[in-house]
């Protein structure tokens, strides 16, 4: 039985519905096995109501990874402008990064899953400049993470090395939960909350200096 999605209000709310069922389908088909018929039926709606707002597949695919970049600076930025030291703040900027990715998770695997297998496909090529644009969307994103973990670098709670180049492994012990995380019917909030807080610790150990402060990136 398709869903039956109600009329949306205005372009926003019918863009956002587009938007999160074309991520439903890419997350479980897969980019090029979904088509625009099949994002229509998934809303119930005819393929005229997509094209009205989407030339091509494409834009919804780039429109998903925007979403989900958005939604990121929501949570996180405002922890990242916050008076905190690093060692309180990377762990609370981590749990709000974690707890999206979970709660959201369609718009959110595609983003972190998606961009990277997109750009190696035939027409990868065509969108070099709106790959380029969500691209500098994730670098900013990291960017706030690096300027924390370089400022507890500088305060010595945290092990040296680029900030830069720290932040992968710390995003890659977060965003891993996109491949194995399958949320549970019985699965409450403290679940969520215990799956959370165990990552960010698993993260944070990585990159917290120990107590005889010997510890360095590589070292």
């Amino acid at each position: 039985m398709v869903m039956q999605y109600p009329a949306p209000a205005n372009e926003n709310d019918a863009k956002d519905d587009i938007v999160r069922a074309a991520a439903e389908l890419f997350m479980n088909y897969g980019y090029s096995a979904t088509s625009i018929d099949a994002i229509a039926e998934k809303l119930g709606a005819t393929k005229g109501r997509i094209y009205h707002y989407y030339r091509s597949k494409s834009q919804i695919f780039f429109d998903i990874q925007r979403a989900a970049m958005t939604r990121l600076f929501e949570e996180v930025d405002p922890i990242a402008r916050a008076r905190l030291q690093p060692a309180e703040k990377l762990p609370l900027m981590a749990k709000a990064h974690l707890s999206l990715l979970i709660r959201d998770m369609p718009i959110q695997k595609v983003a972190v899953q998606g961009l990277e297998k997109y750009l190696f496909e035939a027409e990868g090529f065509r969108h070099a400049k709106t790959l380029a644009e969500i691209n500098q969307l994730r670098d900013d994103y990291e960017q706030l993470f690096a300027e924390v973990i370089d400022a507890g670098t500088r305060e010595g709670v945290f092990v040296k090395g680029s900030p830069r180049i720290l932040t992968k492994p710390f995003f890659g012990a977060m965003n891993w939960a996109t491949v194995w995380y399958r949320p549970r019917r019985t699965q409450s909030e403290d679940d969520i909350e215990m799956i959370c807080s165990s990552l960010v610790d698993f993260a944070m150990r990585g990159l917290l200096v120990d107590k005889g402060g010997l510890h360095e990136a590589g070292g």
